[in-house]
């Protein structure tokens, strides 16, 4: 058995510290323990996502007691943890900015290291699919292992954000906005994101599945219980089986669709080592699917006329984002995250809301991701709606 093939879960009900940290204990188990992944002396990143600064119960972020847990392995195993991240767009690669989130995120007191290092330099892709070379933060280039610890939602573009994902935060803050402004189409943003992974591969993955997120994911869908956490080398495989968990079609992730398509993974859990207390059955709970994807649209035309028709279809069939103005507080965080800066701030009874360009959406959907109040919702064209009766 080859244990860097290997996907681990366990059991989890709730994020009672305690309960955690046996749980974690017990899900690396047989991949030979966290020891197997660090050794002594070692600096190891614990790169969490901490999309932006929300408290933990709204499950946006991986929650602290997952992150401490982790923490606590990896000393006994001799080495030393820190926190690493770096934040949505939105939010401004300044220290100042990054202990502000921390501290929402519940993570200033867990007595762990917070990186505090907002340095970047490039790394080379040579094989990159989609990127042949990144800039990404310094101090997971920096860090002798890199520990994932995604948490699992849906996401509006990407369908799923979970292991492969994680990784995109790598990038610093608002250099993101310009892959979404150059990957428009899905697939080659996935074909990118397994790129970043290649150029940064974890040593481990653990994913928080006690508590996700399922409909308007990553940050403005609704909690859903799994009760389970994930551990594997292999964030390929550990989303394939998390897929596979919550009731979604991996092919229809983009980056899983291209890993199957490589031959990085299968495309369904049949035949893959899976360590489970209980037969997996029993443990599946269905994630409602982030309405981007819920629907079934027409198939596009290929060649000359799809390249163009394809901005009509697009425009007309697909969903776009609406500002909620009674929510709306003008802080501009979609402003700052918009790749393509067709969102500006208007004054409107002595007070400030967005408003969003008809013309230019991409639908990366990056202000419905980032915006801190919900204010930013996903409006269905008319079209869309008949279409979906």
């Amino acid at each position: 058995m080859d244990k860097n093939k290997s996907v681990s879960i366990q059991p989890c009900a709730n994020y009672e510290r305690g309960l955690v940290l046996e749980s974690l204990r017990r899900v690396l188990e047989p991949l030979g323990g966290m020891g197997a992944f660090v050794k002594s002396g070692q600096r190891a990143a614990l790169k969490a996502n901490i999309l932006l600064g929300a408290a933990p119960e709204r499950a946006i972020t991986t929650h602290p007691s997952v992150v401490w847990a982790a923490a606590r392995l990896v000393e006994e195993a001799g080495a030393k943890p820190f926190i690493v991240d770096s934040p949505g767009s939105a939010i401004p690669n300044r220290v100042s900015s990054l202990r502000r989130v921390y501290k929402s995120c519940g993570f200033a007191d867990l007595g762990i290291e917070l990186n505090e290092d907002v340095g970047q330099g490039a790394i080379s892709i040579p094989k990159g699919r989609i990127v042949k070379r990144i800039e990404s933060m310094s101090a997971l280039q920096k860090a002798d292992v890199i520990i994932n610890l995604p948490k699992v939602k849906m996401h509006s573009f990407m369908f799923l954000t979970c292991a492969v994902k994680n990784m995109f935060g790598a990038i610093p803050a608002l250099l993101k906005v310009g892959y979404h402004s150059k990957l428009k189409d899905a697939k080659r943003f996935g074909g990118m994101l397994l790129d970043i992974l290649d150029a940064l591969p974890p040593a481990l993955n653990i994913v928080d599945g006690i508590e996700g997120m399922e409909g308007e994911g990553p940050s403005s869908g609704d909690v859903k219980n799994l009760g389970l956490i994930f551990a594997s080398p292999d964030a390929v495989l550990a989303d394939l089986v998390v897929s596979e968990m919550i009731g979604i079609d991996a092919r229809r992730v983009p980056y899983l669709a291209l890993a199957i398509a490589e031959g990085l993974c299968p495309a369904n859990v049949a035949g893959l080592q899976i360590h489970s207390p209980v037969p997996l059955e029993s443990l599946k709970k269905t994630f409602a699917p982030p309405p981007t994807f819920a629907a079934q649209l027409p198939k596009a035309p290929h060649g000359t006329l799809m390249k163009m028709i394809s901005p009509m279809v697009n425009y007309v069939f697909t969903m776009r984002p609406e500002v909620i103005k009674k929510k709306c507080i003008g802080c501009g965080a979609c402003v700052r995250g918009c790749p393509e800066k067709i969102i500006s701030l208007q004054n409107v009874d002595g007070g400030k809301i967005a408003r969003i360009g008809r013309m230019g959406c991409i639908r990366c959907f990056c202000c419905h991701e980032l915006c801190p109040h919900k204010a930013i919702r996903l409006r269905k064209s008319f079209l869309y709606s008949i279409i979906n009766k």
